[in-house]
C-alpha cells in the first residue's frame, strides 16, 4: 500500500472523494464518522493507515489522480521531503466563494498553510485540545524539507457567509493554546497574517489587478480580526 487517505466526516456524503480515488493503485481510502472533533478522527485515521504516505483530506476536498501521483512521485524522487503542501481552489460561482479562492491562493506554501501529503513514518498525531488551528499545530511538528504540488485540491465546502463567521468563531476559542504551544509562531504574527503573506514573492500584484476584491478581502479580515478578539 502506497497512500492511505484519511477522510474524517460528519453525515456528509463522500460519493465525490470515493468516485475520484477508485481505481487509484496502491490507494486506500479511510472515511471516519465516529461523531468527534475532526483532530481525533484524523488520529484515529493516522493509527489505521497502512500507507507509506498518508495523505490527509477534508471531507468537501476531491483530490485527482495527478495530484496522488504527483506527491508520491515528489516523496520518492525527494528524499529528505518530509511534507507537500498542495495549492487549493474552492469551487463555485458566489460572491463569497470566488472571493474565498481569491484569498486562498495567497497562502499556499506559507505559514497559514499546512501540509496535507506526508511519509507516515513521520507524521505526528494532531493535537487533539485544539479546534481550528490544529491544522498550524501539525504543520509546525512536521520538520524537514517541505516541498509544494504543481496540481490542486478542489474544495467544495459551498458554506454561506454567516456560516463561515459562526465556523471562524468557534475555531478562535483554543487560539489562546496555540499561542501559549508557539509563542514565536508566524501565523500569529498580525503584520505577516494582514500584510505580509498578502506583498511577499511578488503576490502584491494580484491585489493591484483586482482591487475590488482586495478591498473585500481586507473587509473579511477585519470581520475575522473582530471575531478574534471577541474570543481571545
Amino acid at each position: 500500500m502506497k497512500v492511505s487517505i484519511i477522510v474524517p466526516n460528519y453525515l456528509r456524503d463522500i460519493t465525490p472523494i470515493i468516485q475520484a480515488v477508485k481505481g487509484m493503485q496502491g490507494v486506500e481510502l479511510i472515511e471516519l464518522d465516529l461523531m468527534k472533533e475532526r483532530s481525533a478522527q484524523r488520529n484515529r485515521g493516522i493509527k489505521e493507515a497502512r500507507g507509506e504516505y498518508i495523505f490527509i483530506l477534508d471531507s468537501d476536498q476531491i483530490p485527482t489522480k495527478a495530484l496522488v501521483l504527483e506527491c508520491t512521485y515528489i516523496m520518492e524522487a525527494f528524499p529528505a521531503c518530509q511534507g507537500i503542501y498542495i495549492p487549493e481552489i474552492i469551487v463555485g460561482d458566489d460572491w463569497f466563494t470566488r472571493l474565498r479562492r481569491f484569498e486562498r491562493q495567497f497562502y499556499t506554501s506559507t505559514p497559514i498553510d499546512v501540509v496535507r501529503f506526508v511519509r507516515a513514518d513521520n507524521c505526528p498525531e494532531f493535537d487533539e485540545t485544539l479546534t481550528g488551528p490544529e491544522d498550524a499545530d501539525f504543520d509546525l511538528r512536521i520538520k524537514g524539507e517541505k516541498r509544494t504540488s504543481q496540481n490542486p485540491l478542489f474544495h467544495h465546502d459551498n458554506i454561506s457567509f454567516k456560516d463561515y463567521l459562526k465556523k471562524k468563531s468557534y475555531y478562535t476559542r483554543s487560539m489562546g493554546k496555540f499561542l501559549n504551544k508557539h509563542p514565536r509562531a508566524k501565523v500569529l504574527n498580525f503584520w505577516y497574517r494582514v500584510f505580509g503573506v498578502f506583498m511577499e514573492n511578488g503576490k502584491w500584484r494580484q491585489l493591484a489587478k483586482h482591487p475590488i476584491l482586495a478591498i473585500k478581502l481586507y473587509l473579511l479580515i477585519f470581520l475575522r480580526g473582530i471575531i478574534y478578539l471577541r474570543n481571545k
